[in-house]
């Protein structure tokens, strides 16, 4: 039966997701471009590591909002009265997909912080773990431009979207999709590392998961269940 309250409760789920993702990206400061030299970046990792691995931890608040914000999207979405053309689970199994990044993500952040001498080998070692963390942080933004995309289509297909938030929600597939060409830029705006892919991914991100978090929070479609 459906509920209304489990609804909103995942729109809470999505707003919580934003601001934890800010606090995340916020306590251990601008990091180096992966490109950086190997001193920079072991310095940058011994000075922070403390805010780095209370960063890398919050992967678990982070994965369980998301992942619970876009199982009941899923069901939102799948509450138009059309038959189901399947864009509600291919969005699901993006954000699935984009979850795991994140922990393989959280696991690489944390594993370059324990190297505990500053030797040749360790410095290397350091240096390609940093290396991986931005590349797998820059491919995230796939499987996450992939799901606001198919919530986007599915929005516009069935109605159950305002057309401002579809129009949006294409914006910021397509931002996301530029900010994953990081990977193939040592410098310049879209340096992998820098805040460039960041500025046009992460925040437009935030903005339509918050967006999108207020649409099922307010008065939800379809007929309410007992609570």
């Amino acid at each position: 039966m459906y509920n209304q309250h489990v609804e909103r409760s995942a729109g809470f789920a999505g707003i919580a997701f934003v601001i934890v993702l800010a606090l995340a990206a916020a306590l251990p400061g601008i990091p180096p471009l992966a490109a950086a030299a190997p001193r920079e970046i072991g310095d940058y990792i011994a000075t922070h590591r403390i805010m780095w691995l209370i960063s890398a931890w919050l992967a678990l608040p982070l994965s369980a909002f998301f992942l619970w914000f876009v199982v009941q999207l899923r069901a939102f979405l799948r509450l138009a009265p059309q038959i189901d053309d399947g864009l509600p689970t291919y969005m699901l199994a993006a954000g699935v997909i984009a979850a795991a990044m994140l922990l393989v993500l959280a696991s690489l952040q944390a594993a370059m912080t324990y190297p505990t001498s500053a030797g040749p080998a360790e410095t290397l070692i350091v240096r390609a773990l940093f290396y991986a963390f931005n590349e797998v942080a820059t491919l995230l933004f796939m499987p996450l431009s992939v799901m606001v995309l198919a919530t986007s289509q599915s929005g516009r297909r069935h109605a159950s979207l305002p057309k401002e938030h579809v129009l949006f929600g294409y914006l910021t597939g397509l931002l996301l999709a530029v900010a994953s060409l990081s990977i193939f830029y040592p410098g310049g705006f879209l340096a992998l590392g820098g805040i460039g892919a960041a500025a046009i991914g992460l925040v437009p991100f935030g903005a339509w998961v918050g967006w999108t978090s207020l649409a099922l929070i307010r008065a939800p479609r379809g007929i309410a269940g007992p609570s």
